[in-house]
């Protein structure tokens, strides 16, 4: 979608922008995520607040009872009758999660709340998930000839370098003594997801090597950081996702747990398969369908939609980014007024 400055490459190479591909990547997992594919979310307990609607199972009840952690507790529910053709093809999204009539409780909900509320169940187990939808994505692409354009802001200032596809890296680590916990029922089966019970996790989070001469060796994108609450979003507090240099990531694990041993634990380049590749390869499939009609079919740049019912917004000074509303654009800012580039303006030209 852009044309950036950076360091020349065989223009016979693919070049894949990581922020508008993650983008796509993560709108496009979220509409059809199978754990609470047509759920709806009834009721949402914080704070030291119990759950009203439902009777918690003895498994998980006592590690939510005596937490002494900020936890967020969420019940959501699935149909119980076959659905209508029109209801079967409704996709999932936080503008149409709550459970019908909206409980008082969540009525006043702002939208970024309620894309919290979406991503956060979601993203239970889901580094994995993601690390895994990325590797499927880019195994759709050339190896020896795929590039990936990374844009991220450093100290304030923007960062963009091109790296090679297939020199990715994955970084396994463990969180130790977090810092939140999330729970999630979903009924009518009353399968619940618990993140942040046990005092050690895994997570995983994939990274593309910076030019050997840079402050910041790389470059860390974590699709599934929004499974810490408001606390994974990524630039200013309002992003999907994480996608930042290196240091200023293990800044950011202590707001999810209270040590790590980031860098220090297991670096591959791949994982073995999970149980949900056929969903994960879908989901890659229709982001590159999406990717390579990014000229033409155009999607929001903090949520990665499509347009829907009304035309995307534009951004009046680069005309090349566009957004679902006013507030999708005020919370793209803080990322895009970095590499907001006036077109009118005379183009850099390689010496």
């Amino acid at each position: 979608m852009y044309n950036y400055l950076v360091e020349p490459f065989d223009y016979n190479d693919i070049v894949l922008d990581l922020h508008d591909i993650s983008l796509l990547l993560t709108y496009e997992r979220g509409i059809t995520e199978p754990r609470f594919r047509h759920a709806k979310l009834r009721e949402v307990a914080t704070g030291l607040s119990d759950f009203q609607t439902i009777k918690l199972p003895d498994a998980p009840k006592p590690k939510w009872s005596e937490a002494t952690i900020p936890r967020t507790g969420y019940v959501f529910v699935k149909p119980k009758q076959s659905l209508s053709k029109a209801e079967s093809e409704e996709l999932d999204l936080p503008s149409n999660m709550l459970l019908k009539p909206v409980s008082t409780s969540l009525q006043n909900l702002s939208s970024k709340q309620l894309e919290t509320y979406y991503w956060q169940p979601r993203n239970h187990d889901g580094c994995y998930r993601t690390v895994r939808l990325f590797q499927h994505f880019m195994d759709l692409f050339p190896s020896e000839f795929t590039r990936i354009m990374v844009r991220a802001v450093a100290n304030n200032k923007p960062r963009t370098y091109t790296t090679l596809a297939s020199d990715r890296l994955i970084i396994e680590m463990k969180l130790r003594g977090p810092k939140s916990m999330n729970f999630t029922c979903a009924l009518p089966e009353g399968r619940s997801y618990v993140t942040g019970s046990d005092e050690v996790s895994a997570h995983v989070v994939l990274a593309f090597p910076a030019p050997s001469d840079a402050d910041d060796p790389q470059t860390i994108l974590d699709l599934a950081s929004l499974q810490f609450g408001d606390a994974g979003r990524g630039c200013k507090g309002r992003g999907l996702f994480v996608l930042e240099p290196v240091q200023q990531y293990k800044e950011r694990l202590k707001n999810f747990a209270d040590g790590n041993n980031f860098l220090e634990d297991k670096i591959t380049q791949r994982i073995t398969s999970t149980p949900d590749d056929d969903f994960l390869k879908n989901v890659a499939n229709r982001a590159k369908e999406r990717w390579e009609k990014r000229k033409t079919d155009f999607w929001c740049g903090h949520c990665g939609s499509p347009a829907r019912n009304d035309p995307l917004l534009r951004c009046s000074k680069c005309q090349q980014a566009h957004y679902c509303n006013s507030e999708h654009q005020l919370a793209a800012w803080p990322f895009h007024k970095h590499f907001c580039v006036d077109p009118s303006a005379p183009k850099p030209q390689w010496v």
